[in-house]
């Protein structure tokens, strides 16, 4: 082989390889949104999104109810017991004795009380019904004009959850999973004793229903036949999320570890975080995965549970306070003290966040109207974001594997060819 030649093959394997990583996908981070709470000592918690990320709701001492773009934005009333219906056009929530529905706009539908302190509180498909669960033991179903459905009384439930297709209630009692139909009537009693089951989560689907406490994370079928039951971790689990038809399973624990499990309950990987993740969200084929860290970061993982990006907040983030978009590509968390929109880009491209105050709504009932009610705007005050929270994304670029792979072996070929010359 003559010196031009060499030089001829090496400079055609250079600009392959160098191609090859140019063209290599780069994940970022980019803040659309930054919700401050209408009230400075209010925290967020109990995030929930949308599939489409069309609507978010976020509980706490006060709710926050807004759409993705903001124009649509209300709360201020205590959110710590409260549910927003999947497609986002309902949000029931309860203060004392007393549970409210409201709609999309904000309007109170109706207040209902109860015979003690609510405890649990679940919002059917477009509002079909409603169901509360006080103290005392009193279940009632109300459809969305407030007209009491059914009543029963049975045991006094932690946790509640409808079916997607709205014929299914699921609740967490003091003693063990139970099944309801929508009229209430009893359907499953779990006949197993000391159980530590403490949130409910029912893939999209409907085909799974997973429910975990402590270190135990367990699936049962829609008839309430166990699939499985494992302690998948050494310490308690902070939250779990699954994929749309319950195939992916993601955990995160206070062993500071995000796992990927399979429907079977079989853990195929795990990723050490510096803290505990507090929270975790998938996308809806479960091929992106985010955590939110105690020490404020978000973590994007592969299926595979490779870190992709990451994005550092100041403050920690709350307990099971992330939800992800069907698509993968929005995220809404909150830490200790905002509310964070975020968008996964193949660029470092962004735009600058939208930092508003909600507005809050009134706390005596809204007059009834056929019409949604346009709810009063105010003026925002400037809110000076920390350094990590402005909007120039944290780019962080995939590792090329598949480029790099191929220099070796061309590398090798050329050494060959040489030789054969010589």
């Amino acid at each position: 082989m003559t010196t031009g030649t060499r030089i001829l093959v090496l400079s055609t394997l250079f600009i392959l390889a160098t191609s090859l990583v140019g063209n290599a996908a780069a994940m970022s981070i980019g803040i659309d949104w930054k919700q401050t709470p209408y009230l400075p000592e209010s925290v967020f918690s109990g995030v929930t999104m949308t599939p489409d990320a069309s609507m978010v709701s976020a509980g706490g001492s006060q709710i926050l109810v807004r759409n993705w773009n903001g124009s649509m934005r209300w709360g201020g009333q205590p959110g710590f017991i409260t549910s927003m219906s999947s497609e986002g056009d309902w949000v029931v929530t309860s203060d004392g004795i007393t549970a409210t529905l409201y709609n999309r706009s904000g309007q109170e539908m109706w207040s209902r009380s109860m015979g003690g302190a609510v405890r649990a509180v679940a919002v059917a498909p477009k509002a079909a019904f409603v169901v509360t669960t006080d103290e005392k033991g009193n279940w009632i179903t109300w459809n969305r004009n407030g007209e009491l459905l059914h009543r029963n009384k049975t045991e006094v439930a932690k946790r509640l959850a409808i079916a997607p297709a709205g014929n299914l209630i699921v609740a967490a009692t003091e003693n063990g999973l139970r099944y309801y139909s929508s009229t209430l009537t009893p359907l499953w009693t779990d006949p197993r004793e000391g159980s530590l089951d403490e949130y409910i989560i029912i893939s999209t689907d409907g085909s799974t229903i997973l429910t975990y406490g402590g270190r135990r994370l367990s699936s049962h079928t829609p008839e309430g036949e166990l699939n499985w039951q494992v302690d998948v971790s050494t310490a308690a689990i902070n939250d779990v999320a699954c994929s749309q038809d319950g195939s992916f399973i993601v955990v995160g624990s206070q062993d500071n570890a995000v796992r990927g499990l399979d429907r079977y309950g079989k853990i195929h990987w795990t990723f050490k975080t510096a803290q505990w993740p507090n929270a975790v969200g998938t996308s809806a084929n479960g091929v992106v995965v985010a955590a939110g860290v105690n020490d404020g970061a978000v973590i994007i993982l592969d299926h595979h549970g490779k870190e992709q990006t990451k994005k550092q907040f100041d403050l920690r983030i709350q307990p099971r306070t992330l939800a992800m978009s069907r698509d993968g590509t929005k995220v809404v968390v909150a830490d200790q003290r905002y509310l964070y929109g975020l968008s996964l880009h193949d660029d470092s491209a962004s735009e600058t966040p939208d930092e508003t105050i909600f507005v809050a709504a009134p706390l005596n009932p809204v007059p009834k109207t056929t019409e949604p009610t346009t709810l009063p705007t105010t003026v925002i005050p400037e809110v000076t974001m920390p350094e990590e929270a402005r909007p120039t994304p944290t780019t962080t670029k995939a590792s090329p594997s598949g480029a790099w792979a191929l220099l070796p072996a061309a590398t090798g070929a050329l050494w060959l060819a040489m030789r054969g010359r010589n």
